[in-house]
């Protein structure tokens, strides 16, 4: 679920960079604080890009490993079952 699964995920290894506060000085203007902010990037492929270091994505996290693979799969898993609110 977005609440229990993906949220924590977001706010652990993004939000330092892409939180309400943060993201016009460091974070290149993307949200994903909050749900209405993380569900466009899910349903364009952003999200999976970016967090998967695919070519043609800005790498993410910037200056930090890459997320684990148990957490990429989460969100993986998450977008493909729709992206809910839940």
């Amino acid at each position: 679920t977005y609440s229990a699964t993906v949220s924590p995920i977001l706010s652990a290894r993004c939000n330092s960079c892409h939180s309400t506060s943060a993201a016009a000085a460091s974070g290149g203007g993307i949200i994903l604080d909050n749900y209405n902010s993380v569900k466009p990037y899910a349903t364009n492929g952003k999200l999976l890009g970016s967090i998967n270091h695919a070519s043609g994505f800005s790498a993410m996290p910037k200056s930090s490993t890459k997320l684990s693979a148990c957490e990429i799969e989460k969100v993986t898993n998450w977008v493909n079952s729709g992206a809910l609110n839940n």
